[in-house]
C-alpha cells in the first residue's frame, strides 16, 4: 500500500509540474504557480472537513472516504486541466486504493459535466463555482488551475 501511494504522488507530482507555468496572474483571480510542497509527516495539517455537492447531483463528505485522497481543482476552461485531465483518470482507475475527487470551481455544472465525459473521469467532483471549497483549504489550498492536494491516510495535508 504504501508503494503504491509512493507512486501515485510521484505520478501526480509530476503531471503538476508538467502541467504549471511561471507564476502570473491570469486577470481571473487565479494565479499559475510552480512547484510542489511536501510536508513532513509531523508537520501535516488536517485537511477541511469538506462537504458538498458533486457534479451528479449527490453529496459527498471528505470524511466518507477511506484512505489517501487525491484532491484535483480543475474547470472546464483551464487549459493545463485538460492536459492533466486524460492522465489523473488513467491513475485513479489503476489505484482502486486511493480516492480521487475533483473540485470544480468558477465553472457551470454543464460544462464541467461535459468536461468529465470527454476525458472519461469516473471520480466525483465537487460543484465548487462560487471557489468556497478551495478557500476552506485556506493557503493549503490551490494558488491556481489546476492543483492537485495530496491527503495521507488521516486525511492530512501531504
Amino acid at each position: 500500500m504504501r508503494r503504491t501511494l509512493l507512486v501515485v504522488v510521484a505520478t501526480v507530482v509530476l503531471l503538476a509540474g508538467c502541467s504549471m507555468a511561471s507564476a502570473s496572474d491570469d486577470g481571473d483571480g487565479f494565479v499559475a504557480a510552480q512547484g510542489t510542497t511536501d510536508f513532513a509527516v509531523d508537520e501535516r495539517q488536517p485537511a477541511p472537513a469538506v462537504s458538498g455537492p458533486v457534479l451528479d447531483g449527490s453529496t459527498l463528505s471528505l470524511a466518507d472516504l477511506d484512505g489517501p485522497v487525491v484532491i484535483n481543482f480543475w474547470a472546464s476552461w483551464c487549459g493545463p486541466c485538460a492536459q492533466e485531465a486524460p492522465h489523473l483518470a488513467a491513475i485513479a482507475e489503476q489505484y482502486d486504493e486511493v480516492e480521487f475527487v475533483g473540485v470544480n470551481g468558477r465553472d457551470t455544472p454543464a460544462n464541467a459535466t461535459a468536461f468529465e465525459r470527454e476525458y472519461d473521469i469516473s471520480y466525483p467532483s465537487w460543484d465548487d463555482e462560487s471557489a468556497a471549497i478551495a478557500s476552506q483549504f485556506g493557503a493549503l489550498g490551490p494558488a491556481g488551475l489546476p492543483s492537485t492536494v495530496l491527503l495521507d491516510r488521516q486525511h492530512r495535508v501531504a
